[in-house]
């Protein structure tokens, strides 16, 4: 006999036997098991009530009456349980659990990995640093250009008028500038 046959009060068989799965031997050994059997016979009885139940839920039309403000209502309560969620408390305890993930996390990693990651928050941080000093450099640069630009081509204006208020404030800009660069060449030339 085969393994079908040998278990032949096993639950498994009763959905084959309903869907029409079983061979004709198999199925015709079960129709004789069922009539000496009770509990298949109950079991199968409750499986064909339930494909009969569900066969009728799928094909009946049945309308439910929604509310004509329905909508409205599901809307205001959801709103009303998302209250807690945007609470400065809740996004307090949201940042303290991220945090405590990532520890945990990160302690998990191994120390390859670790370091690893630190090596690439030093590049990108350097990289971050390394454009924002171009961007510095180049509006000082430009400032101290503008300056002596402006210098050069207000001498004749300033000597000629007598302004003395104007030449205060150019060489006041011109000492902060001043400072500017020799502080500048001392950083460059202490790292070379």
């Amino acid at each position: 006999m085969n393994s079908t046959l040998e278990n032949i009060c096993d639950l498994d068989l009763i959905p084959a036997y309903i869907d029409g799965e079983l061979d004709a031997h198999a199925q015709s050994v079960f129709d004789a098991h069922l009539v000496d059997c009770a509990a298949c016979r109950d079991e199968l009885r409750a499986h064909q009530l339930f494909v009969c139940e569900l066969d009728l839920a799928m094909t009946a039309d049945i309308e439910i009456d929604v509310p004509k403000n329905f909508s409205k209502v599901v809307a205001a309560r959801a709103v009303s349980d998302m209250s807690g969620v945007r609470s400065a408390t809740e996004h307090r305890k949201a940042l303290v659990f991220c945090l405590l993930l990532a520890v945990t996390g990160f302690g998990l990693l191994g120390s390859t990995t670790r370091e690893l990651a630190f090596t690439v928050v030093r590049r990108v941080a350097g990289a971050v640093v390394g454009v924002v000093g171009f961007f510095w450099n180049a509006v000082y640069d430009s400032i101290v250009s503008i300056t002596v630009i402006s210098r050069v081509l207000s001498r004749k204006f300033i000597v000629e008028t007598g302004s003395s208020g104007v030449v205060l404030v150019l060489l006041a800009l011109a000492v902060i500038l001043l400072s500017r660069l020799i502080s500048g060449y001392h950083r460059t030339g202490a790292t070379d």
